[in-house]
């Protein structure tokens, strides 16, 4: 063997090592666990994988920038392993007030009950439901107007109501403010006398009627 060939044999020998040597230390750098979650490569990389991962890791945090200037969101590195964590930034999220509906506003003031000197019977009203309602004997109501327990009223007639005297027990017959289904037949002087110290006209104010006060059969109404 010459000279020059035993020289060239050993610059390769040198170049093999050195080159051996390099891969190992990539190896031994690459195969370090890396910080910030980021998953460990199972296999050490070789040159070519580790030039390729540098450029994958270079592509990876452009995009990630580019997503943060678009979208507002904060992009956060990890340490050493080139794998970008995108945090999107969490908004106060719109909030839906709902107002909560207030009591129910009757369309007209409710009239004061005005005990009269005398009355006309509507249809569905009697001697005892006008004591209830005016808070009157309804004996005394009947004595001066010259009727008995026997005594049969009508609608259209018209009755003298006393200025003194009290009901005797309790005017009301069924609890209320209410709701109340109408019926078939029904008027807003029969659901008064149905509920006993309630007045009509009261009924047609919070229902929003007029006269002639009609009541639909099927439909609900208010009672005060």
């Amino acid at each position: 063997m010459s000279t020059n060939q035993f020289r060239a044999l050993a610059h390769a020998s040198l170049i093999v090592a050195a080159l051996g040597i390099g891969a190992c230390t990539r190896s031994a750098s690459s195969a370090s666990t890396p910080t910030g979650g980021a998953v460990a490569s199972a296999s050490p990389l070789t040159g070519q994988q580790a030039t390729m991962e540098a450029v994958r890791s270079a592509l990876l945090t452009q995009t990630a920038q580019a997503v943060q200037g678009g979208a507002g969101n904060t992009s956060t590195p990890t340490s050493g392993a080139g794998i970008v964590t995108a945090t999107p930034v969490v908004g106060t999220p719109a909030t839906v007030v709902v107002t909560p509906a207030g009591p129910t506003k009757t369309p007209f003031p409710i009239p004061p009950l005005v005990v009269p000197s005398s009355y006309t019977l509507h249809e569905g009203e009697f001697p005892y439901c006008l004591g209830r309602r005016f808070n009157r004997n309804p004996d005394d109501i009947l004595a001066v107007n010259g009727l008995t327990n026997s005594s049969i009223t009508v609608p259209g007639q018209t009755l003298t109501i006393p200025s003194t005297g009290t009901f005797p027990g309790p005017r009301a017959l069924l609890s209320h403010p209410t709701t109340y289904n109408v019926a078939g037949g029904d008027t807003i002087y029969s659901v008064a006398c149905y509920y006993g110290d309630v007045d009509p006209m009261a009924i047609a104010a919070v229902n929003g009627l007029s006269s002639p006060y009609t009541l639909t059969a099927g439909s609900t109404i208010q009672i005060p």
